[in-house]
């Protein structure tokens, strides 16, 4: 059992209230492998620089990551600089954006990559996504494919970005850019429209408020988990995802609405742990323990003791009684 991944790799400037964190290293397919590498083997697909520490390829290698697929090339590393409001932490200013090495980036796939029974599509280029398709998909035609996209694509390349949801299984998206991508503003309608343009399930992201899930049969609204404070919320859009095709990696690919909802508990569980440090280094430290546990105590939150029997999710995460 694999994910591949393909998306961003980057060094990002961060300064929110609680201080500024200085080419921390981020990117999509970063926090969604580190996020993914919780619960099973992950492929991420992307390109650095020259500038590229060797310390985060051991970083990288010390959680099981497997770095095969990320490529050196000669120049800078992907780096953003951004700013959150002091008094609202969802609200930012990007300060600077470059692309560099990032720019002319062209994914390509070693077999074992090709091969994954899941292939997240992170916020690039919709042709990208689309040649990565077709690349796994003439090697494996029944791996699941998990979307993400960007008001960018929303708004330039509204063509391309239909075919690729139209060849999509789940879409994860951010609340306003699903308003962008259907031009409805009220989220339910937003959802049901996403799923007529061919996914079957639909995850529309609303930040520190959780999370709307539908696909034809079902739909329903999930909060986020009420964590005491938000050091820097970058990256948690991204471990989210991880998270969520992590367990659905671990489980066996079994793609009913259920599971579907348990991986959606976990990856706001697992986003709530990243949000809580600069970067990615909350993420790191947290272990399978730390996710249940707060799994147990997003259950007493949303008033349900027990979605999922908690002993046969322990035997699922291989949890073992201390």
């Amino acid at each position: 059992m694999s994910i591949t991944v393909v998306g961003s790799v980057a060094y990002d400037t961060v300064t929110t209230s609680y201080g500024k964190s200085i080419r921390q290293l981020g990117g999509s397919a970063i926090y969604f492998s580190i996020a993914a590498s919780k619960f099973t083997n992950v492929y991420p697909v992307g390109v650095y620089g020259d500038d590229f520490k060797n310390s985060d390829i051991d970083l990288l290698k010390d959680n099981s990551i497997n770095i095969s697929n990320l490529k050196k090339e000669k120049g800078k590393t992907f780096f953003w600089e951004g700013v959150y409001d002091n008094t609202d932490i969802n609200n930012r200013d990007t300060i600077t954006t470059e692309l560099n090495v990032f720019e002319k980036f062209v994914p390509e796939l070693n077999d074992n990559a090709k091969k994954s029974d899941i292939i997240f599509l992170a916020n690039i280029n919709p042709q990208l996504q689309l040649d990565v398709l077709k690349q796994c998909k003439n090697i494996n035609p029944d791996s699941f494919v998990g979307l993400d996209t960007m008001d960018l694509w929303i708004n330039n390349s509204t063509e391309l970005l239909n075919k690729v949801i139209s060849r999509s299984n789940v879409i994860l998206i951010d609340q306003y850019e699903a308003s962008a991508l259907t031009g409805d503003n009220n989220l339910k309608n937003a959802g049901l429209k996403i799923l007529e343009s061919g996914a079957e399930f639909a995850v529309i992201k609303k930040g520190e408020h959780g999370a709307l899930i539908f696909n034809k049969d079902y739909d329903i609204s999930i909060p986020g988990y009420l964590t005491n404070y938000v050091k820097d919320p970058t990256g948690a859009g991204d471990s989210f995802a991880g998270a969520f095709f992590g367990y659905l990696d671990k489980i066996g690919n079994e793609y009913t609405f259920d599971n579907i909802f348990i991986a959606s508990v976990l990856a706001t569980v697992v986003a709530s742990h990243t949000v809580e440090g600069f970067g990615s280094e909350t993420l790191l430290n947290i272990g399978m323990d730390d996710i249940y546990e707060r799994y147990k105590k997003y259950l007493k939150l949303i008033g349900q003791s027990s979605y999922m029997s908690l002993e046969n999710l322990k035997n699922k995460l291989n949890i073992q009684d201390k």
